[in-house]
């Protein structure tokens, strides 16, 4: 039987990598290689995920509102953000109850991660998803930040 992970995972954590595998069974690196992110549980609850792509590009303006439609739709798909409430559900399965997040269909919703803590490092694996690639399971790897 899996143990409890909930208390372990309080803190702040450094994403180290974000893949799934395709349907040829290759290893994908969701947002590249160089991607980096932040996650963050804390004592009463509440947690926040925030992803990047490493490559960015930048508006040509300094202002958020300012973007054209192709700035805009680079911003969108190169940065995965969300927080909200989570408890486990059983040991190792943490849910995610999304409040707010940049991908507004999560909203209101139920994010479920399966968790394994090895050494320092917290890794989060999805249920099976449905893509355009076909059915995949996504895995995150996350270090202790220091």
């Amino acid at each position: 039987m899996k143990e409890s992970i909930k208390e372990k995972i309080v803190g702040t954590w450094k994403l180290v990598s974000w893949v799934y595998q395709n349907e040829k069974g290759e290893t994908v690196h969701y947002f590249g290689k160089n991607a980096s992110g932040i996650l963050m549980y804390d004592k009463s609850g509440y947690m926040n995920a925030q992803l990047t792509k490493g490559d960015r590009k930048k508006f040509v303006s300094d202002s958020m509102g300012d973007g054209c439609s192709d700035e805009i739709d680079n911003a969108y798909k190169s940065y995965a953000a969300y927080y909200g409430k989570y408890f486990e559900r059983r040991p190792g399965e943490i849910i995610h109850t999304v409040e707010g997040s940049l991908f507004p269909n999560w909203q209101g919703h139920n994010e479920i991660r399966y968790g394994e803590i090895v050494d320092d490092l917290l890794v989060l694996s999805t249920p099976p998803i449905k893509t355009g690639e076909g059915e995949v399971v996504f895995h995150v790897t996350w270090r202790r930040a220091k």
